[in-house]
């Protein structure tokens, strides 16, 4: 041993890589503590630790610690989420001794350096093993030469096998959450031919009682196995006694839906063990693929799904929500489109086939009764009327000359044929008559006080005059605003049905209807039904229509003649079902299957 601090600090790290350069495991630590105490009497105690690694912590400590705190100490960041810490603490009579302590201060950067390296490839080696072991227990598990789909009961066998030897237990049993029970459904035991099976049914009754101790907090990471040991007189003790072991190890899997129990019978030779992340996502993984392939009768996963909490809560909100469709009533709603109608108008339909003479208003212009508002002419009616008074002259010339005859042996003859002329005579005159009370009725004058509304214009959009129209075309329309207005709504063939039911109780109570103005859709308007066409009509989409008079509770001054809208007429109640599936219903009923 050297008395130079920096020859025996050289020493260490030397060594140190003539290790690092063959096969080394974790007791490359304890070595290399072990080492700078032996090469360093100055040195009381040495301390490694990674601080934030999933590795035994500390890695190593050698010697006895002094009470007080280190001397010296060097740290360096192995990953992210974890760093080395070397800690050296020296002897209270060498503790002033300037020179080992520099040494061991530019020695402790090198010594860590060379652990850093060296604790990333213990890391790779037992990463790598694991990635092994978890491939050859994934062989073992998803065999499908092995086990085919109907022998899940030696897959489930299988599982239990492999987990008990992981996990250092002798006997090991795997239950399902039925609800608030567990049910047995694997075991590391043969149950047909193995006497100890019948302990492990026995593992049933325990299993709430474990479960239930397994929601109280232990100091143990999340979803590790728990000992249980089990107290005076409790159901852990009792299955321990009639099973002679000594403790039972117990933890979550499958989503927490699969408990896993193990039963260790000489608990002093034999350390428990708990299972890496990777191999419980793998048993995870291999359990939910078991259960998936588990057969099952109509009964039992009725029974199992009736068992799960979430079922019964979907079941109660069915059983609310069918109730709610049968007993709870609503309203039937009808919509239909429609316009807005004044209460009093009068419209002027052209009276024949010819033009409009003149025209003697224009739309909005107010006018009174009595007033003129167009003249019409009808050329076929002036030719007809001169054609028949040309004919009545010509009877009358006839009459003049049978009377200037002189009475003969034909004078009967003269006398009948003067009656005959008499009586064409006087059908031309009625004729004549009809046809002048036509003509004077092609001046129109407005029966009401009220407001021009329609006035047809030409195809040039203009309002000359003379322009030709039909018979029938409506040309001019005075509606009485001071009269009100009416909704008319173009109820739907189908729909009329509620309708006219809910009309027969109108005498109890107004049935009550509901509309918008497309031009104002924000306001919501109310009415009451005044009545029914009797007979159906085609809308101007050919589709066939029940006409409906709806009286505005409110006059508006925003109404306007002809304005769209969109209403809903309150028909009878019925029950919620029927209601929201109306439209379905209705068509089952016309296709026959209702």
């Amino acid at each position: 041993m050297s008395n130079d601090p920096w020859d025996a600090c050289a020493v260490v790290i030397a060594r140190l890589e003539t290790r690092l350069k063959s096969a080394f495991d974790r007791g490359l630590f304890l070595r290399t503590g072990g080492e700078l105490m032996e090469q360093l009497p100055a040195v009381a105690a040495v301390e490694i630790d990674c601080h934030g690694d999933p590795m035994d912590r500390p890695l190593c400590t050698v010697g006895d610690r002094p009470s007080r705190a280190a001397d010296l100490g060097w740290d360096a960041a192995v990953t992210d989420a974890s760093a080395l810490s070397i800690q050296v603490w020296l002897r209270p009579d060498s503790a002033s001794d300037t020179t080992t302590r520099r040494a061991i201060e530019e020695a402790l950067p090198a010594i860590g350096g060379l652990l850093v390296g060296a604790i990333a490839r213990i890391r790779l080696d037992e990463t790598e093993n694991e990635l092994n072991l978890v491939s050859l227990l994934s062989d073992r598990l998803f065999d499908d030469g092995r086990w085919g789909d109907g022998r899940w009961g030696e897959r489930s066998h299988r599982i239990a096998v492999e987990l008990g030897s992981l996990m250092q237990v002798d006997r090991l049993s795997l239950l399902l959450r039925r609800g608030a029970r567990f049910e047995l459904f694997g075991s590391s035991v043969q149950a047909r031919f193995d006497p100890r099976a019948d302990q492990v049914h026995q593992t049933q009754a325990i299993a709430t009682t474990i479960d239930q101790q397994l929601n109280q907090p232990f100091d143990v990471p999340q979803h590790a196995a728990v000992t249980f040991r089990g107290e005076d007189d409790d159901a852990v003790a009792t299955f321990l006694q009639s099973g002679h072991a000594d403790q039972l190890l117990a933890t979550r899997l499958g989503a927490g839906q699969v408990l896993v129990i193990g039963e260790v019978f000489d608990a002093d030779q034999r350390r428990s063990a708990d299972l890496t992340p990777a191999q419980r996502q793998l048993f995870d993984v291999a359990i939910r693929d078991v259960l998936r392939s588990r057969p099952h009768g109509y009964l039992r996963r009725g029974r199992d799904w009736l068992g799960q909490r979430s079922s019964r809560w979907r079941i109660a909100a069915a059983a609310v929500l069918l109730a709610f469709l049968c007993l709870y009533p609503m309203t039937i709603r009808v919509a239909a489109d429609g316009r807005i109608v004044p209460r009093t108008q009068y419209t002027v339909y052209a009276p024949v086939t010819g033009q409009i003479q003149r025209m003697a208003c224009e739309s909005g212009m107010r006018v009174s009764a009595g007033q003129v508002l167009c003249e019409f002419s009808s050329h076929e009616l002036d030719l007809q009327i001169t054609r028949l008074r040309g004919e009545s002259v010509a009877v009358q010339e006839q009459l003049q000359i049978a009377a200037t005859r002189r009475g003969d042996d034909s004078s009967k003859d003269v006398a009948s044929d003067r009656r005959v002329l008499e009586a064409r005579r006087e059908g031309l005159d009625r004729q004549i008559t009809l046809l002048q009370q036509r003509q004077a009725d092609m001046v129109v004058r407005s029966p009401i006080d009220g407001t021009v509304t329609l006035v047809t214009p030409d195809d040039g959009g203009q309002l000359q005059t003379p322009r030709p129209v039909r018979m029938g075309d409506s040309v001019i329309r005075v509606i009485n605003q001071q009269d009100g207005y009416r909704v008319e709504l173009d109820v739907p063939d189908q729909e009329f049905g509620y309708v006219s039911a809910a009309a027969e109780r109108q005498d109890d109570a107004p049935i009550e209807c509901h509309f918008r103005i497309r031009s104002e859709p924000q306001r919501q308007r109310l009415g009451t039904l005044l009545g029914l066409d009797q007979a159906a009509s085609l809308d101007r989409f050919g589709r066939l229509v029940v006409t409906a008079s709806i009286q505005p509770n409110d006059q508006d001054a925003t109404f306007a003649a002809d304005a769209g809208v969109v209403g809903w007429i309150d028909c009878n109640r019925a029950a919620a079902g029927f209601v929201l599936c109306r439209k379905v219903i209705e068509q089952l009923r016309l296709w026959g299957w209702l």
